[in-house]
């Protein structure tokens, strides 16, 4: 059923209870001259119920995918008596997500009380998808944190000789970090985030979510703080 259809229905529903004591009297005829004529004089009233239906319809969706994204097991910083949840949708390749990871840290740091979610989202390029299933595998041997503030710490374009040097350098076992990394389970993981991604609208990256509000790009600190008293006070 599309729009349309709805709302002629609900045009039509209205009708038939607003003259109800009359139904016997009026035949289908009548009825679609009625709603005709009436939908002539008032084109602005059909319009405002498309337009609302349609926004109901995105905010419905934009909820939905929001709840299937708690549901992902994205690596996270969680804090006791956290009152705030931040998911991040990045890309090891984006420099603006490198340029708000001190950003991020910091506000960690200094507020006990926040959730912190990394939503692998490697869309800049095969190197983007590479590191981020070898940063998910890293998580298999507890260094996930570690190794990725060492990725987005690198200055340039980051590679598979570079996510391997680094994995070295923190510790990792660089052997059974190649098996994990073909984990079907990493594969299904980011999946799930690009079909995410995208009912919600994203195509760049950062982009975070805080509550039910998406805030596309790149945030300084004061934004951020800003966003998340209002978050608190709402």
């Amino acid at each position: 059923m599309n729009i349309v259809t709805t709302c002629i229905i609900f045009f039509i529903s209205s009708f038939l209870i607003i003259f109800s004591s009359k139904s016997h009297e009026i035949n289908k005829n009548n009825i679609e001259i009625i709603i005709k004529d009436f939908l002539i004089k008032n084109p602005g009233l059909i319009k405002s119920t498309l337009d609302e239906y349609k926004i109901s319809l995105e905010n419905k969706k934009k909820q939905n995918a929001i709840s299937l994204l708690k549901e992902v097991d994205n690596p996270k910083i969680s804090q006791k008596k956290a009152d705030v949840t931040i998911y991040e949708f990045f890309d090891y390749n984006c420099g603006y997500c490198k340029s708000v990871v001190k950003t991020i840290m910091d506000i960690i740091s200094e507020d006990k009380k926040i959730n912190f979610v990394f939503v692998e989202f490697p869309i800049l390029s095969q190197q983007s998808y590479f590191a981020a299933k070898a940063a998910l595998a890293s998580k298999k041997q507890g260094l996930y944190n570690d190794f990725h503030l060492s990725l987005m710490n690198i200055k340039g374009r980051v590679n598979e000789e570079k996510v391997f040097s680094i994995a070295n350098k923190i510790g990792l076992d660089i052997n059974q970090l190649k098996i994990d990394m073909n984990n079907p389970e990493i594969e299904e993981l980011l999946i799930k985030n690009r079909k995410i991604a995208k009912i919600l609208g994203l195509n760049g990256t950062p982009a975070f979510i805080i509550g039910d509000i998406i805030y596309p790009g790149a945030l300084d600190i004061n934004n951020l703080k800003e966003i998340i008293k209002q978050f608190r006070e709402s």
